[in-house]
């Protein structure tokens, strides 16, 4: 009755990955560059930081996956 098919890859899952590999380099950078006690502070500060921002592109490049494992499930 349902059949799924194999998975094929397309644009969703293409930005999702994307999403996360540049959300990833802001944090990684900055604990390079400040170290964790900055870095911990960025997380925690009351004002709009990149790190921040990079929680939501994460959250984005991870709903983006999910979305393109979801459009994939075919009925025959």
């Amino acid at each position: 009755m349902f059949k799924l098919k194999p998975y094929k890859p397309n644009i969703l899952t293409a930005f999702g990955v994307m999403f996360l590999i540049s959300a990833a380099i802001i944090p990684i950078q900055n604990l390079i560059v400040w170290g964790p006690d900055y870095v911990h502070h960025f997380y925690t500060s009351s004002e709009i930081t990149s790190e921040k921002i990079s929680i939501g592109v994460i959250v984005l490049g991870i709903s983006f996956i999910i979305l393109g494992y979801k459009k994939q499930v075919h009925i025959e």
